[in-house]
């Protein structure tokens, strides 16, 4: 289905755009007075009362404790308080006023008192003390002040909602982008679906905590197609990027994903009613740095394909000047993952480790064929110029961020747990981590296939020779762990 049509069809199901206050959530309002003819005229002044396009829901109590019963039951829902001071006791409605602000912690709620006992509660006294918003005595209430003073404190209530939501969306913002620019590079559908649930998360910040989003959907184009990276409701699209009409109702929201000056796709959502002005622009703020973390991501992959190509190209290198490299660096980079991963290292380092270890004979290109490929034992002076190999890769692999695990696998492979190898002797946890198991992985797959001075072994054999150099030329944990793949039946099949 086209994809023009298809979103033609998501927004039929969503409710139209309105303006009728009474589709809008009221503000609501508590009334806390023990008169219960002060209540009922108040309903009746406040009855057509409308702000911002929100009619009133008043909420009445008519004692303190009545009052904190409700506020407890819907925390944050009240917009305004008006409140008489003398009920069950002379001073209920101001302690009522010290629980909202200061156990409720309530601080967006407009408080006014309303008394018609100002000799029990002086007004001077009542605001230098309570933490209130208007002080009225009830005498001098007229339908107009009422109506004036209502206004006032609703639209108090409204800025400072506006800006908490400022404040929350700015954190929501902050708060994601770390995760954004240092997300897995492995895992970019989790990115995707971490993005757009803080995109719902914005929406929902608005004035009007009912607005939800119906269908909507996160998509890349890729040439002439549309992929669906994240999605809430039915959403099916099968078309083009060229296909999508520019022209939407105020209750479908559509925002470009643009790197530069390509479109690289958008942001579709459908809502029963018109986003928060403010919502809709935190949306973009944070749409923006969704683009930028996209291209920061894809800088990184494109970086980790280069230095992965690298890899390639020196092992390659490797592999012309010996006949047995090839193989023996595949079994190597599939071994030193699994070992790595038995080990308990994330999959993340696991790889790196694996990619790593295809550099760990590239030493070898210095070495002369004739000794590298000599079909007997290698006398002492030939085994150590073939012990340079270690040293001379080591100066291949210049040391540096992209390289550094290649280099040290490379330099101290053929180091041993106790001080025995080479090039430096390294004893023990001094012995970078990577060569300890590129070590085991290494002469294991040496001891398993054929060479020109030896033929194979058995796993069982070279198994339990590792065991028996454990402590001596390996790590023991390293071997306690390879003996746990072996145990596993996972070294059998590098052999096929």
């Amino acid at each position: 289905m086209p994809a023009e049509k298809r979103i033609l069809h998501l927004s039929a199901k969503s409710p139209a755009a309105t303006t009728d206050p009474g589709a809008l959530p009221p503000w609501l309002v508590l009334v806390v007075d023990d008169d219960a003819d002060v209540i009922a005229v108040t309903r009746l002044n406040l009855r057509q009362f409308q702000f911002a396009g929100r009619r009133l829901s008043l909420v009445a109590a008519s004692s303190a404790q009545e009052a904190r019963t409700l506020l407890e039951d819907t925390p944050g829902g009240f917009a305004l308080a008006l409140i008489d001071v003398v009920m069950e006791s002379d001073d209920a409605g101001l302690l009522l006023v010290r629980h909202i602000r200061e156990t409720l912690g309530d601080r967006k709620i407009r408080l006014i008192i309303r008394t018609g006992q100002p000799g029990l509660a002086p007004e001077r006294y009542v605001i230098d003390h309570f933490d209130i918003d208007d002080y009225k005595e009830k005498s001098e209430l007229s339908a107009q002040k009422l109506y004036t003073t209502v206004r006032s404190a609703l639209k108090s209530y409204r800025d400072l909602t506006t800006i908490d939501m400022a404040r929350q969306g700015l954190e929501a913002i902050l708060g994601a982008a770390p995760r954004m620019y240092l997300h897995p590079l492995d895992s970019f559908e989790e990115f995707y679906s971490g993005v757009f649930t803080q995109i719902l998360g914005l929406c929902h910040l608005g004035a009007h905590s009912e607005v939800r989003i119906a269908n909507g959907f996160l998509a890349l184009f890729n040439k002439d197609d549309i992929t669906i990276k994240a999605a809430v409701g039915d959403v099916r699209l099968d078309s083009s990027p060229a296909t999508l009409r520019e022209n939407f109702t105020p209750t479908e929201t559509v925002i470009p994903l643009r790197i530069r000056d390509e479109t690289i796709g958008m942001l579709y959502l459908e809502h029963g009613q018109p986003l928060d002005p403010l919502a809709l622009h935190l949306l973009r703020i944070f749409t923006g740095q969704v683009c930028v973390a996209l291209q920061s991501l894809r800088m990184q992959m494109e970086l980790r394909q280069a230095h992965r190509s690298a890899i390639q190209m020196l092992s390659e290198a490797a592999e012309a000047k010996d006949a047995n490299t090839g193989e023996h660096i595949q079994r190597i980079v599939a071994l030193t993952r699994r070992l790595s991963l038995a080990l308990g290292l994330s999959p993340d380092l696991a790889e790196q480790y694996a990619q790593a270890s295809q550099l760990h004979d590239i030493g070898k290109i210095g070495i002369p064929d004739q000794i590298l490929n000599k079909p007997g034992p290698l006398d002492r002076d030939e085994f150590s110029r073939i012990a340079t190999h270690s040293a001379i890769g080591g100066t291949i692999i210049k040391d540096g961020k992209n390289f550094g695990i290649a280099r040290e696998i490379a330099l101290y492979h053929h180091e041993k747990w106790d001080g025995s190898g080479y090039p430096e002797g390294l004893r023990g946890e001094a012995i970078p981590l990577s060569a300890r198991i590129v070590s085991v992985v290494d002469v294991f797959d040496a001891l398993t296939h054929c060479r020109p001075y030896k033929g194979p072994w058995s796993v069982a054999e070279a198994v339990a020779e590792i065991r028996r150099l454990s402590g001596a030329s390996f790590d023991p944990r390293v071997v306690e762990a390879f003996e746990r793949l072996h145990a596993g039946d996972q070294l059998g099949d590098l052999l096929q």
